[in-house]
């Protein structure tokens, strides 16, 4: 008998620690607020911040490119030579949809930016899809960061 009690007390016990699933008001708040941060890192043009958005095994699929750049070291150099040459003026990010379960959030929505590049501007807009993975001190960083030109 003891042993059903003990049973039935480390039962509830473990399902009391579950974490729940965050409202989707409660993911689009993290969202809003990560992308923000995102955002600045770009208009600083600095790939070791932006860097520090992504998990250590993250992967980036970029746009017009067969590569998937994965590890937080590639993806900082990748984010190094896009920028070299390159100002980043406005972002513009527009969350769509919000799903996940607390230890992920799904994101998929559409970026504008507007780029000085040498002596001129291109504004561009691109659909993006970004999986976020939950860390140990409760913030999202980039797992998956894939996207695509949007044709006019």
């Amino acid at each position: 008998m003891r042993f059903l009690i003990l049973t039935i007390a480390v039962a509830i016990g473990c399902c009391s620690c579950k974490e729940e699933k965050p409202s989707a008001a409660k993911m689009r708040e993290i969202l809003h607020e990560r992308n923000e941060k995102l955002g600045a890192f770009f208009k600083e043009g600095d790939a070791e911040k932006l860097a520090s958005m992504y998990t250590d095994s993250a992967k980036l699929c970029p746009n017009g490119t067969y590569e998937i750049f994965v590890g937080k070291q590639t993806i900082k150099n990748f984010w190094s030579r896009a920028m070299k040459d390159s100002q980043l003026l406005d972002m513009d990010t527009q969350t769509l949809t919000v799903d996940g379960n607390g230890e992920y959030i799904y994101e998929t929505g559409r970026t504008k930016t507007k780029v000085k590049y040498q002596d001129s501007v291109f504004v561009t807009e691109v659909k993006f899809a970004n999986v976020w993975k939950r860390q140990p001190d409760g913030t999202y960083l980039l797992d998956v960061d894939i996207w695509n030109a949007i044709s006019k």
